[in-house]
C-alpha cells in the first residue's frame, strides 16, 4: 500500500492525539477497496513535491498555493511512491502547539491519481463515502455535510466529524480529471476548526489541477 502504515506511524508519532491520526484519511481509504480490482487506462499526473516558501507551501504541478493559520507551522512535504505511477501519493501538513487535554490543531493537503481508484467509484462522492467510512472505523461520528462548499474558488465536498475527547475534524475532497484533492483541518471543536478554515489563504488554478470548467469531473458528482 506505497507506505500508508508507515505514513500513519510518522503522523501518530508528530499528533500526539488521536483524532490527528486521521489526517490523512484520504490515504488510508486505499487500504480499504480497490487495490486489487482493475482499472480502466486514466492518465497519471507526475506529481512534484513542492516547497515550503515562508508560511506558504507552493506546488507548481498541481498550480496550488497554501497558507495556513499563522499559528500553524508545515511540516516538510512528503511524495510517497513512483512518481508518475497510480501509487504515488503527496501530502503536506501544518501543526499548532500540543496542548495539554485539547486536541492538536492542524492542517493537511493532500492528493493522489484519480485513476487508483476503480472506474465507478472516481466521482467526489465516491471518494468523500470512503473517507466517511475509514473515520467510522476509528470511532469519527459524521455530524454534517454539504456537497458544495467553496474553498480557494472551487468547490469541495465537505464533511465534519466528531469524537468524544473532544476533537473535531473537517475533511474536503474533490476529484479532477487525474487527481483526487483533500484537506484535512482538525482541532478541538467546530469553531476551532472553522476559524482554521476562515484563516487558510488557498490559491488553486484549476486549469493545472485538471479543476476547470472543462474538467470531465467538475460536472460529475
Amino acid at each position: 500500500m506505497f507506505g500508508v502504515e508507515c505514513l500513519r506511524q510518522r503522523l501518530q508519532q508528530a499528533q500526539g492525539t488521536f483524532a490527528m491520526n486521521r489526517l490523512v484519511v484520504g490515504f488510508v481509504i486505499f487500504a480499504m477497496f480497490g487495490w486489487f480490482q482493475e482499472r480502466p487506462a486514466l492518465p497519471v499526473p507526475r506529481l512534484d513535491k513542492g516547497s515550503i516558501e515562508g508560511k506558504t507551501y507552493r506546488n507548481a504541478s498541481i498550480g496550488l498555493e497554501l497558507t495556513p493559520d499563522p499559528k500553524l507551522k508545515f511540516g516538510a512535504p512528503e511524495l510517497k511512491g513512483k512518481t508518475g505511477t497510480v501509487s504515488s501519493s503527496l501530502m503536506v501538513a501544518a501543526w499548532g502547539k500540543f496542548r495539554s487535554g485539547s486536541a492538536r490543531e492542524g492542517t493537511a493537503f493532500w492528493a493522489v491519481p484519480l485513476a487508483f481508484y476503480p472506474a465507478d467509484q472516481r466521482s467526489t462522492d465516491a471518494c468523500m463515502r470512503r473517507v466517511v467510512e475509514a473515520n467510522q472505523k476509528d470511532g469519527l461520528k459524521p455530524v454534517q455535510s454539504s456537497p458544495d462548499n467553496e474553498l480557494g474558488g472551487a468547490l469541495f465536498a465537505r464533511t465534519d466529524f466528531l469524537r468524544e475527547g473532544p476533537a473535531y475534524e473537517t475533511v474536503f475532497v474533490k476529484t479532477c480529471d487525474t487527481l483526487v484533492l483533500g484537506f484535512v483541518f482538525t482541532g478541538s471543536d467546530r469553531e476551532a476548526v472553522n476559524k482554521l478554515i476562515a484563516a487558510t489563504d488557498l490559491k488553486l488554478d484549476l486549469p493545472t489541477a485538471g479543476c476547470g470548467p472543462k474538467s470531465a469531473n467538475a460536472a460529475q458528482r
